[in-house]
């Protein structure tokens, strides 16, 4: 999510520092739209604060929520990252022993950096390093991950992997949507819970947002379940039966959840 009067400016620093490239731009209902395709796989969509609908405005909080994205070598990838000013935190270790940080990018935008293994991909990649979306789905920071988890399992319907609370973490799954949908494969995305006493609090954002998938046959029944379980939704943006639709839920650390539908091409 970028500010409307940035958007073209925010497309080509994406493409000329991370080297990511811009396959499209639209004018929508829902204001503009740039399609970013990822050196290894994956597409970014670069989406202007603009629309009616509060799903799609701009809040002053940042949440505890954070997208990952891949590289094979993260001190490579910062040490290209600091030669071009852009600043980063410190580098942890997931409980599984991969490396993350998070870095800051175009406005100040944040997004997870997750290493894994290059394995058997020998093409050459954009001197960033960061080829795409990987293993790791999303870091979400919780005061207690087994209650979080549960609370994720039966609201969302996330898988639950692993729950430590003497180590403070959770491990859930859920499949990935585009393998799911339009390959027909079963893939599995990676949601790590981490414990933290510093909460956010409601309303709050990310300008890199992580958006669930929900197909449009099933959207309303899921929408209305979730009132039904006490969870107050935000109003849907759009149409999810005849196009895009979209809305957001707050977890119990008030960490931001969004939500969309699409038709399926």
């Amino acid at each position: 999510m970028v500010e409307p009067e940035r958007f073209h400016e925010a497309v080509q620093w994406y493409e000329e520092i991370l080297g990511w490239t811009c396959i499209d731009k639209v004018m929508s209902w829902v204001g503009r739209k740039a399609f970013m395709k990822m050196p290894r796989s994956g597409v970014v969509t670069i989406k202007s604060f603009e629309g009616e609908y509060d799903h799609l405005q701009s809040q002053s909080n940042v949440g505890n929520v954070s997208l990952g994205f891949a590289t094979y070598d993260l001190e490579a990838t910062l040490h290209f990252l600091a030669d071009k000013n852009i600043t980063f935190t410190e580098i942890n270790e997931l409980p599984n022993g991969q490396k993350f940080c998070d870095i800051y990018a175009f406005e100040n935008t944040k997004l997870t950096i997750v290493e894994e293994s290059r394995g058997e991909d020998t093409v050459e990649y954009p001197p960033s390093g960061i080829v795409g979306f990987g293993t790791v789905n999303s870091i979400i920071y919780v005061r207690d991950p087994k209650f979080s988890a549960e609370w994720y399992e039966k609201h969302l319907g996330f898988e639950v992997r692993t729950i430590d609370e003497e180590n403070g973490y959770a491990h859930l799954q859920t499949e990935d949507a585009y393998d799911r949908n339009a390959l027909h494969e079963c893939f599995w995305d990676n949601i790590w819970l981490l414990q933290t006493k510093d909460v956010v609090e409601k309303p709050n954002d990310n300008k890199a947002r992580i958006y669930y998938d929900i197909r449009p046959e099933v959207f309303f029944k899921e929408y209305n379940k979730l009132i039904k379980n006490g969870i107050k939704p935000s109003e849907i943006a759009g149409d999810p039966i005849n196009g895009w639709g979209g809305f957001h839920i707050y977890d119990p650390d008030h960490n931001r959840i969004n939500v969309w539908s699409y038709i399926q091409n």
